[in-house]
C-alpha cells in the first residue's frame, strides 16, 4: 500500500481532497518564525562525485549551476540534472536555505529542491521521480509553475517568486517544509514515511544567469547570547 501523503499549502481557503489513498491538506498557514527554524540548522554541501558531469559546482561545494557545455533539447525541465547533498540524515530536524536570486538579478525561474533517498539518482522521465521511489521534491518549472512530485502532482501558485527558500527536514515525523524566507512565509509541506538514509536533492535547471546557492544560516539570537556567557555560567545554568 502507498504511503499516505499529506500537503499543507499556503492559501486562502480551506479543504481536503482525496484522490488515490492519498490526502491533500490545503489549510491557511500564517507567518513563521525563520529564528526558530534557524536553530535546527545544518551545514549542506554538494557532493561532487555525485553531480551529474553536466553540473558545474564551485570549489566551496556550495553553488551549482549548469554547465555551458550542456546541450539542452528544450523538452521540459532538465529533471536529470541533479546532485545530492553530501550530508546524509536518517533522524532528527535539519534546516537549510538555498539563494535563488542575487542582488540586482531575477530570481531564478528554474529549480528543483528536496530530499532524495542516498544512492538514488535523477533520470530524465519524470514519471520515475515519486516519492514511491524516494524522491520528495518542490520545482519551478518557468512558465509552467511551481510544482510537487507526488502522484498525482500539485501545482502551486507562488507569489512573490521565492528569492531565498528555506527547507526544514523533519525525518522522524515524515516531513519536508518549504518556506519563503524573504517573505517569512510558510509554502508547503510534504508528510510521508521516510525509511533509510536521505540526502538533499538540488537541480539548478537552464537557463538562468545564477545558479544555486547554499547558504550558511546566520546564528540565531539565543544561540549568540548563550554562546558569549563564559561556560562555568553556562553549566550552572544548566544545572539548575
Amino acid at each position: 500500500m502507498k504511503d499516505t501523503v499529506l500537503l499543507h499549502i499556503d492559501t486562502r481557503c480551506s479543504q481536503a481532497v482525496v484522490h488515490s489513498q492519498i490526502i491533500f491538506y490545503i489549510l491557511v498557514v500564517g507567518d513563521v518564525n525563520i529564528e526558530e527554524l534557524r536553530k535546527h540548522a545544518v551545514e549542506i554541501t554538494i557532493d561532487h562525485e555525485r553531480s551529474h558531469p553536466d553540473l558545474k559546482v564551485s570549489k566551496n561545494c556550495k553553488i551549482v549551476r549548469d554547465s555551458p557545455d550542456y546541450n539542452h533539447t528544450g523538452e521540459g525541465f532538465p529533471y536529470e540534472l541533479c546532485a545530492s547533498g553530501a550530508q546524509t540524515f536518517t533522524s532528527g530536524r535539519h534546516y537549510w536555505e538555498v539563494e535563488l536570486g542575487r542582488e540586482n538579478t531575477p530570481p531564478k525561474n528554474y529549480w528543483l529542491i528536496g530530499v532524495v533517498k542516498e544512492g538514488y539518482f535523477a533520470v530524465r522521465d519524470r514519471s520515475v521521480l515519486t516519492p514511491w521511489s524516494g524522491y520528495w521534491f518542490l520545482c519551478s518549472d518557468g512558465p509552467n509553475g511551481f510544482h510537487t512530485n507526488t502522484d498525482p502532482p500539485v501545482k502551486l501558485s507562488l507569489t512573490p517568486r521565492p528569492e531565498r527558500l528555506g527547507v526544514l527536514l523533519d525525518y522522524d515525523d515524515g516531513q519536508l517544509s518549504f518556506y519563503n524566507v524573504k517573505e517569512r512565509k510558510h509554502l508547503l509541506t510534504i508528510s510521508t514515511r521516510f525509511s533509510g538514509p536521505v540526502v538533499p536533492l538540488f537541480n539548478p535547471g537552464v537557463g538562468d544567469v545564477g545558479g544555486l546557492i547554499i547558504l550558511d544560516c546566520p546564528e540565531t539570537v539565543e544561540s549568540a547570547e548563550e554562546s558569549s556567557q563564559p561556560l562555568l555560567e553556562r553549566n550552572n545554568t544548566s544545572d539548575a
